[in-house]
């Protein structure tokens, strides 16, 4: 034994300065007489003067939470068995402060039939349960706002590949999703090239990516969705993983909306991006003149001269695959079909 303190008495202050600064005690138990022996730390543990107890299996019980003494009623029965015992309770010392224990015991001269010692530890973890408590608080709000929102968060590594969901919509709980996850059999073919170069200069840039393309349901048919990843960095400064969102475009059909209203500037130019159109090709396909689409890019529609060149222009875009999508609140958006 390494004794920290010289003299007659180093091992015991040795013995004390451990338990004290890490909040543990221990003790024994003779399953044979019920006699027991606490060591201070269990008295400071469970907050009660050694001179006012004797130690005992019954004081013991008594000094356990009530709600959490059915943990110990076959304590004794499993430890004849010579198999060890780890149990995590709650106690409430004499100055009314509640703490948790964790509590190890393990039977001795386990070669004979029934063992008549027991040996064990209390260590006090108190803030191990408040830090698990937040941790579940916090996986449950996960959940519920992944729930919220319908979408889909996952992990994947510094390489983009995927390691895990996070949280799985009742809409994409499928094999396909639950064994293995991997882009490679989600993302739509004719999508896969578009989506790797995304991730790869995303992950040159080790910024924030942002992408839509179809991604496998679980119907067996792609549906149009969008994703976002950010990287999560370690002390060096490496990536060290990716956290992203993915969220199922076609559910913006379930959200209120209004009568279609008049085309913006804004649904223009995105819907030209979506297609990869030119102005010079939304010219051919509308008839509308390359001067006025660029002036309705740029300022929208201002006069009622522009609505019939506004409806021209609404009328192929979405013809071509572009739905126009107006909200009772909000501004208006748009969405490939």
């Amino acid at each position: 034994m390494l004794v920290l303190f010289d003299g007659e008495l180093g091992a015991r202050q040795t013995q004390r300065f451990v338990e004290e600064k890490l909040h543990v005690g221990h003790w024994s138990w003779d399953l044979n007489t019920g006699a027991m022996n606490w060591s201070r730390g269990v008295y400071d543990l469970f907050g009660v003067d050694p001179g006012s107890i004797k130690a005992s299996c019954t004081e013991f019980h008594k000094l356990i939470h009530p709600d959490d003494r059915h943990l110990f009623v076959d304590a004794e029965q499993i430890l004849r068995q010579c198999i060890a015992v780890e149990r995590e309770f709650r106690i409430i010392t004499s100055s009314g402060r509640l703490r948790w224990i964790r509590l190890r015991a393990e039977p001795i001269a386990c070669n004979l039939p029934d063992p008549g010692q027991v040996v064990g530890i209390c260590h006090e973890i108190t803030r191990h349960r408040e830090d698990r408590l937040l941790l579940q608080l916090n996986e449950q709000r996960l959940r519920m706002v992944a729930e919220l929102s319908s979408c889909l968060s996952w992990v994947a590594k510094a390489d983009g590949a995927l390691i895990e969901f996070l949280s799985l919509p009742e809409s994409m709980r499928f094999a396909e999703y639950l064994i293995r996850p991997n882009w490679t059999r989600l993302v739509h073919p004719e999508d896969a090239e578009r989506f790797r170069e995304s991730w790869r200069r995303g992950i040159e840039a080790r910024q924030k990516i942002s992408l839509e393309y179809r991604m496998l349901g679980r119907d067996g048919a792609y549906f149009p969705c969008w994703s976002a990843a950010k990287p999560s960095f370690d002390s060096h400064g490496n990536v060290k993983e990716w956290i992203g969102v993915s969220r199922n475009l076609s559910d913006l059909c379930d959200w209120p909306q209004t009568k279609r209203g008049q085309l913006t500037a804004a649904q223009i130019r995105a819907a030209r991006a979506i297609l990869a159109w030119s102005v010079e090709r939304l010219t051919e396909e509308s008839g509308v003149r390359p001067g006025t689409i660029r002036r309705l890019e740029e300022f929208g529609g201002s006069s009622t001269s522009d609505e019939a060149d506004l409806a021209q222009l609404g009328q192929t875009l979405t013809k071509a695959g572009v739905d126009f999508i107006f909200f009772a609140c909000g501004k208006p958006g748009l969405r490939p079909r």
